[in-house]
């Protein structure tokens, strides 16, 4: 973030404050630490937290102590520390805590599914729901949590993996609802790429995997079912409540029918409304997924930050109920000569 535009992005009672203490006070050295309070998370835009404070303050002219991304965090361990006279940084403080909520919730949010899914593939499919300009950052947070398939190319970054293909049901709504003629047309546009066809257009997965899958054969990679969580697959005459959505009935008896017709390759993709307590329990009731497409739970923010200022001029001093937290994991920021 360039010098000319950052003070729109922060609020004005900070940089009405840095205005004070840089005429009255500018000689104080303050210590301002930064912390969330939930038990875990795994720390993800640091780097970026650095950046900002390199391109646009004098950061020479004070201390930096802080964590790395992907360190594992406990509830309010100090993860920055800063230390100086306060108005060469303090206005930051929002634009810190923000820039640190997002990520590191993101990363967190990723962690916990590769964790419920048992380290099974996991592919990030939040590109709906944000706005497309954060892409490049959540990418980031995303991979630092354990994830490497993406939807697009901006969260992928520059991992030389290919991202997961597979394709949206308006393919095939344009091709009459027909699922063969829509595979038939993806794949002579894209020779090179895998096929993984999206089985639950007509509510009726197992008819639709065998279908697509004696058309194409050893060409057929995955298939991916994103039923929501009202419907109930037409496999169950009467479903019951555990029977709608996605659920490991219905991905065994696919997996079941698959393998009963020489489909052992085809692997099989879950989306929709998935999170970690979702994921754990496919696994806890041995469904046979080969990899869980999360998309909305990505962008869920549990993480929120605080700072407070706990020094001045080497006293301990703060708001009342907040002290300072020593944090001997921090790492110094070694200043370029």
């Amino acid at each position: 973030m360039s010098k000319w535009n950052k003070n729109k992005y922060i609020s004005d009672y900070f940089l009405d404050s840095q205005k004070v203490l840089a005429k009255f006070n500018p000689n104080n050295i303050v210590i301002l630490q930064f912390f969330q309070r939930r038990e875990f998370a795994i720390l993800a835009g640091m780097k970026e937290v650095i950046e900002l404070l390199k391109e646009n303050t004098d950061y020479k002219k004070y201390k930096i102590r802080y964590l790395k991304d992907g360190s594992r965090l406990g509830r309010k361990e100090i993860v920055l520390e800063l230390e100086g006279p306060i108005h060469l940084f303090g206005h930051f403080e929002g634009m810190i805590d923000g820039i640190l909520a997002r990520s590191t919730s993101i990363a967190t949010n990723a962690y916990l599914c590769k964790r419920a899914a048992n380290n099974k593939d996991i592919i990030f499919m939040a590109d709906r729901s944000d706005h497309y300009l954060m892409h490049e950052i959540d990418g980031k947070a995303a991979r630092i949590g354990g994830i490497n398939l993406f939807s697009n190319q901006a969260q992928a970054g520059n991992v030389s993996l290919e991202n997961f293909g597979s394709m949206p049901h308006f393919l095939i709504q344009n091709f009459q609802g027909n699922l063969i003629e829509a595979c038939r047309a993806y794949a002579k546009v894209f020779p090179e790429k895998e096929l993984v066809a999206l089985v639950d257009f007509n509510n009726d997965v197992l008819t639709a995997a065998l279908e697509v899958l004696a058309e194409f054969g050893p060409k057929l990679a995955g298939v991916r079912i994103d039923t929501s969580k009202n419907i109930a697959d037409k496999m169950f005459v009467d479903p019951q409540s555990d029977e709608f959505g996605i659920n490991a009935k219905l991905v065994k008896k696919l997996r079941q029918e698959l393998d009963k017709n020489n489909g052992q390759h085809v692997k099989i993709i879950v989306s929709s409304g998935l999170n970690p307590q979702k994921i754990k329990k496919l696994e806890e009731e041995n469904a046979p997924s080969d990899a869980y497409g999360v998309g909305e739970f990505m962008l869920q923010l549990r993480h929120h930050f605080s700072a407070d200022a706990t020094v001045l001029n080497n006293e301990k001093i703060a708001k009342f109920g907040r002290f300072y937290r020593k944090n001997p994991k921090l790492i110094s920021l070694v200043n370029e000569k």
